[in-house]
């Protein structure tokens, strides 16, 4: 079964994408900011990221939970990675929010 991530932000901006478009994370700059790459979307960019916001110094701790959900075995292949919007889901245990979405 093809994997589908979701993530939406504050200003409820949203995207989901297949899990095999998944092509790494990074820090930048902050040691608060992972950034998820991701193939392309669109024509305008390279690559779509997103940028997850992690607790201060637990950066590895978020990719781990990131790696962790992307292996979960989701019954409706959806898995929602972070939802700054819904007050019933609770962010994975190191991401406090998302940030920007780059298409």
């Amino acid at each position: 079964m093809k994997k589908f991530v979701y993530f939406e932000t504050a200003s409820n901006d949203a995207i989901m994408l297949p899990l095999d478009n998944y092509l790494g994370a990074h820090f930048q700059g902050k040691i608060t900011t992972l950034v998820l790459s991701f193939a392309k979307v669109d024509n305008a960019f390279d690559v779509s990221t997103v940028q997850m916001v992690t607790k201060p110094f637990k950066g590895l701790e978020a990719m781990e939970d990131l790696h962790a959900a992307f292996a979960s075995d989701p019954k409706d292949g959806f898995i929602m990675i972070g939802n700054d919007n819904d007050a019933n889901f609770t962010n994975l245990e190191n991401i406090t929010n998302v940030g920007a979405i780059a298409l």
